[in-house]
């Protein structure tokens, strides 16, 4: 067989093989899946960015707005009349349920006294100052002169619970009996003088106001620090 027919007649055999072999499928191009949107989810987180912001707004402004408040400028022994350097105002954030006493009746509380001690920067309260006489009815301030021996070495501040107990005479027996004993609250402690002597006003009941004063003049006495009443 000629070369050209040789050739021709392969061509046609391949081009018949090619007739004869399966198409292969092509894959089907995937028709987009269209997600269903859901409105009760889409109005909830609406309502959560809202409800964010609205609290976001409150606490700010909660932070922001502050009062002017009366605060004691000094340390205040009970019983004390107040006076102009006892207190002072100052701008605060007042949290719910604190009573305060408002900057602008600073002016009244001048003369009154403080019903119990008052710490400088403490935020003074309606019932912390009265105008009732002081000492009350039933009661009376002594004053008691100590010295080193005598009290102790330990801050004794106005508002604390002591007793004054009568002691003997340096060098003599102990007392066969109970000593004297005096129960008290420190109203103020005068600075010590140059000899170390020391002034304490004591309120006690006015049954006990002459024995202690007898007492004190004394000289022979010790004030003991004991704990406060539950």
């Amino acid at each position: 067989m000629p070369l050209l027919d040789k050739i021709k007649k392969k061509a046609d055999d391949s081009a018949a093989t090619e007739q004869e072999q399966p198409a292969i499928p092509t894959a089907a191009t995937a028709a987009p899946i269209r997600q269903r949107r859901r409105p009760a989810f889409i109005a909830l987180g609406v309502a959560l960015i809202i409800v964010c912001a609205l609290g976001a707004l409150w606490l700010v402004d909660r932070l922001s707005t502050t009062t002017q408040v009366v605060v004691a400028a000094a340390d205040v022994p009970e019983g004390q009349r107040l006076t102009a350097e006892d207190l002072t105002t100052t701008d605060v954030t007042v949290p719910s349920g604190v009573a305060t006493v408002p900057g602008s009746d600073l002016d009244t509380l001048i003369g009154q006294r403080a019903v119990g001690p008052l710490e400088e920067g403490t935020l003074l309260a309606p019932g912390d100052v009265s105008g009732e006489q002081f000492p009350a009815s039933g009661t009376a301030v002594v004053g008691v002169r100590v010295s080193t021996g005598q009290i102790p070495t330990n801050d004794v501040d106005p508002g604390d619970p002591i007793q004054i107990i009568g002691t003997p005479r340096e060098g003599d027996d102990p007392p066969s009996g109970d000593a004297p004993v005096i129960t008290g609250t420190v109203q103020a402690i005068s600075s010590p003088t140059t000899d170390g002597v020391v002034v304490v006003d004591v309120l006690v009941s006015t049954d006990q106001s002459a024995t202690l004063a007898a007492l004190s003049a004394t000289g022979r006495i010790s004030v003991v620090l004991v704990p406060e009443e539950e």
